[in-house]
């Protein structure tokens, strides 16, 4: 159980063989979602209304991770889901660490877990990521989250 504050939710590290599920809860929100062979795929569960959150961990070449797509379902904002599942897939990311690009009005949520805003040490592939999609127009902020 993942909180008893939200009944009947539990976490899981989700194997490969069920990423279409998670595929297909990304896209009954509107985003549209393929999870990678190579990523550690998280997500959130309810007994009766199936993935009601979701998170891709995406490994880059120099070790680091990716991190892409944390969404709660519309209907199940507002319970901390979200705070849970990262509170549960952190302890994943050492020793290197993981970075994402955060919507503005996100900053905080991700600094409350230990994320940190334009990281001093950003590897490289992860930067020029980073750079390609703000010479697209996006306006997302470089967080990263490195536990010592």
């Amino acid at each position: 159980m993942l909180s008893s504050s939200i009944p009947n939710c539990y976490f899981e590290l989700q194997p490969p063989e069920r990423f279409a599920l998670v595929d297909r809860f990304y896209r009954s929100q509107g985003y549209k979602v393929k999870c990678g062979a190579s990523e550690r795929v998280y997500a959130i569960a309810n007994e009766g209304a199936g993935v009601v959150a979701a998170a891709r961990l995406v490994p880059q070449c120099s070790g680091h991770y990716w991190l892409r797509n944390l969404l709660v379902a519309s209907d199940w904002r507002g319970q901390g889901i979200a705070t849970g599942l990262m509170q549960k897939l952190l302890p994943d990311l050492t020793p290197l660490g993981c970075y994402c690009f955060a919507l503005p009005h996100l900053t905080d949520f991700y600094a409350a877990l230990g994320f940190i805003q334009n990281p001093p040490h950003c590897p490289e592939d992860i930067l020029r990521t980073y750079n390609t999609y703000r010479t697209r127009g996006r306006d997302w902020v470089l967080m990263g989250y490195i536990q010592s």
